[in-house]
């Protein structure tokens, strides 16, 4: 019995474990890994915050970013930053009092030495380690062929290690100079939103703002009885991002559509392009017979035209015969005009996806042509069709239009 159920579960799983094996060889023709550079601004919030009751304070902030795709919609990055910004008091904290320690005194007769937090600001270093899940969001909404912008949310925790310092606004002189407050390394919780811009092959611009939850509640240099759940830090930052490995044939893996992936569950041949045998014309030759007092007429051979090009929606192979019945009506008259003209029929695709998805869904839409003309009365002898991938003769606007997605027919 264990037999025979371990048997169905086996029969079960491999369909799905194919699909995924075939899934990771076309993952496989993409790049995964990038490294990008960040910098920008930075804001905080304690018991003092950079929004404070007086004064706005803008701090900055840099770092650098490593990333590795495991699919198109999911990836993992490590982020490792480094900042410094102020702060000062909240409206309702100005007349609240503080000693040299960092330790918030909330009776009526303190001791010497106190200051009010409105006359103070603190100064705070940090330093964070950040491990984020990074979700490709394009892949969930929108239209999944616009590959050129990506939005990523990314949720993470992070190491934060806080060095504050505390001076007096009247002459910038150091207050907490005997501070022993606890400041070591503490785990936090938040995450990115970031919007990336495919500028070339290799980089990418982003844009991208975080916020952090902080955990440690004396991390502006403040001790307080107040609990740390408010705390935050948070930045807006911009960077470049460096592809390592790209290259001209696939790409980074996080531009790969889910359509541009669905394909390989498919059976395909293995032959990488059709082999299409040339039939051999047969050669006439024609004697020159010399005719005495008879006037030679010339007759003019009509010159076979250029026929017009049927497109395709995208990872489609079927003929819209309303759209181009004006099309497909001149090139079956225009046949039927030469029926002794072999023709090729060649069929393209854009640059989305690899070779292994395009070569034979180009090579699909050349045969939808020829059933269809077939099916008009096209000896199918007369026609041969060949797959011939992305479309690398239209301009380098075009090649993720419907521009690149086609089909034509040609003399032989």
């Amino acid at each position: 019995m264990k037999k025979l159920l371990l048997s169905f579960v086996l029969l079960m799983l491999l369909p799905a474990l194919s699909v995924q094996a075939q899934k990771k060889q076309v993952y496989n023709d993409f790049s995964r890994w990038s490294l990008g550079l960040n910098g920008g601004i930075s804001v905080f919030r304690g018991d003092m915050v950079s929004f404070s009751a007086g004064k706005t304070y803008i701090g900055g902030q840099g770092g650098l970013q490593l990333d590795y795709q495991f699919t198109p919609t999911f990836g993992l990055s490590l982020t490792a930053d480094m900042g410094q910004g102020k702060g000062s008091a909240k409206e309702w904290e100005k007349g609240f009092k503080i000693y040299p320690t960092g330790e918030s005194y909330y009776g009526t007769t303190p001791e010497a030495g106190f200051a009010r937090y409105n006359d103070l600001y603190a100064k705070v270093k940090y330093f964070t380690v950040g491990l984020h899940g990074d979700f490709n969001v394009n892949n969930f909404f929108g239209k999944k062929e616009l590959r050129r912008w990506t939005v990523l949310l990314s949720p993470a925790v992070y190491l934060q290690k806080f060095s504050p310092k505390l001076y007096k606004k009247g002459d910038d002189k150091r207050f907490d100079t005997s501070s022993t407050l606890d400041n070591d390394v503490n785990l936090g919780l938040g995450g990115d939103l970031a919007l990336r811009y495919r500028v070339g092959k290799h980089v990418d611009l982003q844009l991208k703002s975080g916020l952090a939850w902080i955990a440690n509640n004396n991390f502006d240099g403040v001790a307080t009885c107040c609990t740390s759940k408010y705390n935050w830090l948070a930045n807006l930052s911009v960077g470049v991002v460096w592809k390592i490995g790209n290259n001209k044939k696939n790409g980074n893996l996080m531009y790969a559509t889910a359509r541009s992936v669905a394909p390989v569950i498919l059976p395909v041949k293995e032959e990488m392009r059709p082999v299409v045998k040339e039939e051999q014309k047969t050669i006439v030759k024609q004697e020159e017979k010399t005719v005495e007092n008879v006037v030679k007429v010339e007759a003019v051979e009509k010159t076979f035209p250029e026929l017009p090009t049927i497109h395709f929606k995208r990872n489609l192979a079927v003929i819209d015969t309303v759209r181009y019945a004006g099309e497909l009506s001149r090139i079956v008259e225009t046949l039927k005009e030469f029926p002794g003209v072999q023709v090729v029929i060649c069929g393209y695709t854009d640059h989305t996806g690899t070779d292994r998805v395009n070569l034979p869904l180009s090579l699909k839409r050349a045969e939808a042509l020829k059933t269809y003309l077939v099916s008009k009365g096209i000896p199918a002898a007369r026609m041969n069709t060949f797959g011939e991938g992305k479309d690398m003769s239209v301009d380098k606007q075009d090649i993720y239009t419907e521009k690149a997605r086609k089909v034509e027919v040609k003399k032989h």
